[in-house]
């Protein structure tokens, strides 16, 4: 099995550095194509297989469109004669959907799209994905979960909700590194030692994002657990609540929405 990535960006890097490491694939068997020769270099260094974009769509059984949105015509129109049934094309572009794909596509070509977050890097994140009309045999389901599974969870959603799974799971990790970064900085006001700051904050994460994942209480719960009467967090959640703090947290996420919905509009002119 051979998997050729298109667009070696922050995510077609992850996703290359991912497979390897998650043992599915080898070095040798990982394809990676880019206009930009600086991000050629990089991938040539970290023993990847360079080709054309028609070349590694001839070499290659698994296809991951890595690129911006606005590339995308541009490039199935080079790697449409050279894919077939057999083949898989994943896609990664940010508010592309698969009706615009499979509408510049020759063939009937299994087509997923996916919307991951930067966690994979860690094999932590969350892959969403949804089936195109030609990708609704098992086995294409099997394969990429087969593929994507080894970097952290997998869901399929029906398209409509990829707008606010981008909002809540792809900015997702956004929001909690502003919040680590706020805290890092407060501890710093609080003339905290900056390697200390990062370090506390970091454990916090850590140690909290574990608990809530291993424990089987729900994150009200366990709040409840950290709030003592008249004791200092119950008095710290007092500013967040004064400050409706759960309202700007929402408008946050639905003006993220809002943008992936624009995204998704913008594609298609």
């Amino acid at each position: 099995m051979k998997i050729g990535i298109i667009g070696f960006g922050n995510m077609g890097s992850i996703f290359a550095e991912s497979f390897c490491s998650s043992g599915y694939f080898k070095k040798e068997d990982i394809f990676v194509s880019d206009k930009d020769k600086n991000k050629i270099s990089i991938a040539k260094r970290k023993g990847y297989r360079i080709e054309t974009n028609t070349e590694l769509a001839k070499k290659t059984d698994i296809i991951l469109l890595a690129i911006k949105p606005d590339d995308i015509e541009k490039v199935i129109e080079q790697i449409s004669g050279f894919l077939n049934r057999k083949k898989l094309l994943i896609s990664i572009a940010a508010g592309v959907k698969i009706k615009r794909i499979e509408g510049k596509l020759k063939n009937k070509i299994p087509v997923i799209r996916v919307m991951p977050n930067l966690n994979i890097k860690v094999k932590e994140g969350i892959i969403v994905y949804c089936k195109g009309k030609n990708a609704k045999e098992k086995r294409n389901d099997v394969l990429f979960k087969k593929i994507f599974s080894p970097l952290g969870l997998v869901l399929q959603m029906p398209e409509n909700k990829f707008d606010i799974i981008t909002a809540i799971t792809g900015s997702g990790p956004g929001f909690i590194f502003y919040i680590a970064d706020v805290l890092t900085k407060i501890c710093e006001k609080k003339k905290i030692e900056r390697k200390n700051a990062i370090s506390l904050v970091k454990t916090l994460f850590y140690g909290s994002g574990k608990l809530l994942f291993y424990s089987n209480q729900t994150p009200e719960e366990l709040k409840e657990m950290v709030c003592s009467p008249k004791g200092t967090t119950i008095a710290g959640i007092e500013i967040f609540e004064k400050n409706k703090f759960p309202d700007i947290f929402q408008k946050a996420i639905e003006k993220s929405e809002k943008r992936s919905k624009e995204l998704s509009k913008n594609s298609k002119k």
